[in-house]
C-alpha cells in the first residue's frame, strides 16, 4: 500500500470541519485514477462548500494543491482530486442516492483514527 501520509491529513482536515460518516477505500489495485478514494457527507449544500474550502486553503498551506475540483460554489457534491487522493463531498441525500461504497465496496477499507 501507498504511504498515507496524504490520506490521514485530508482525514484530519475533514474531521476538523465535523464532517460525517468519513469512508475511506484503497482502489489503487482497481483504478489508476488516484490510491485512495474518501467519500465525507455534510449536513447541507453550505456545510459541504465549507467543508471543501477549509480542506483548499489548509492544503494549500502546506503547499498542496488539487489537480481539479469539481462543484465547488453552490453544490451538494463537491469532488477534489489531490492526485492520490480523490475526495467526496456530499449532502447525505447525493450520498444515499449515488451510492459511491456500492463502487468501491470491494475495495480494502481504510480505518479512520479520529
Amino acid at each position: 500500500m501507498k504511504d498515507r501520509t496524504m490520506l490521514d491529513l485530508i482525514v484530519k482536515e475533514l474531521l476538523e470541519r465535523k464532517t460525517e460518516d468519513i469512508a475511506s477505500f484503497y482502489v489503487a489495485p482497481v483504478s489508476s485514477m488516484a490510491d485512495f478514494i474518501v467519500i465525507g457527507t455534510a449536513t447541507s449544500e453550505p456545510h459541504v462548500n465549507a467543508i471543501a474550502e477549509h480542506l483548499l486553503e489548509n492544503m494549500k498551506a502546506k503547499e498542496i494543491r488539487p489537480f481539479a475540483v469539481e462543484g465547488k460554489g453552490r453544490s451538494r457534491w463537491v469532488c477534489l482530486d489531490f492526485g492520490e487522493v480523490m475526495v467526496h463531498l456530499m449532502c447525505k441525500s447525493e450520498r444515499d442516492y449515488y451510492n459511491l461504497e456500492a463502487i468501491w465496496g470491494g475495495c480494502e477499507k481504510i480505518t479512520i483514527q479520529e
